[in-house]
């Protein structure tokens, strides 16, 4: 009995990789269709296709169905002690001097940058810049330096904001940290 269970697994098993060879040799020999941009083994209308000639086709494989399920995540096992890190990097006090070096750059890149904003917004005198030689208020060039002014003036609000908010991710009690 256990004989011919085995036998019938055996004949079962050789059917259906067969079966499954056959399909394979069915698909590769199928035609292959352009119809306009699109490439098809299965055209609505094949008289209105070209017929593409593929020595070997090349499949290539999608993305798994999911059925309608979402996966459930995987939950992480518990750090034991000696896998935890030692130091944490934001307790070590060669990263409190990089930090404290950090916010002292951008302090001092926004004080030039402000010097700059005040002295621009000045020139600029509430959109009528000083006229400069054979200039008027109505010459195009006059209005062009005006416009080119303002977007400066703009650019320096919107490069003073994103200093601030760089500043904002250092402490400010890590400026007073001595640095080497």
């Amino acid at each position: 009995m256990a004989v011919g269970l085995q036998l019938m697994k055996s004949t079962w098993h050789w059917m259906v990789i067969s079966m499954s060879v056959t399909v394979g040799f069915a698909a590769a020999q199928q035609a292959v269709y352009k119809c306009g941009q699109e490439i098809t083994n299965q055209p609505a209308d094949p008289t209105q296709c070209q017929k593409l000639l593929i020595s070997s086709p090349t499949q290539i494989e999608g993305t798994r169905v999911q059925n309608g399920q979402p996966t459930k995540p995987q939950i992480a096992a518990p750090v034991s002690a000696v896998e935890r890190p030692v130091n944490t990097p934001a307790a070590t006090s060669e990263n409190l001097q990089r930090n404290a070096q950090a916010r002292t750059i951008l302090e001092d890149e926004w004080q030039k940058l402000n010097d700059r904003y005040a002295e621009m917004v000045r020139n600029f005198n509430g959109g009528q810049p000083a006229l400069m030689a054979g200039e008027t208020l109505q010459h195009p060039q006059y209005k062009r330096r005006t416009a080119e002014m303002q977007v400066q003036i703009e650019r320096m609000a919107r490069d003073m904001l994103a200093l601030s908010r760089e500043m904002a991710r250092y402490a400010p009690n890590l400026a007073n940290v001595k640095t080497q």
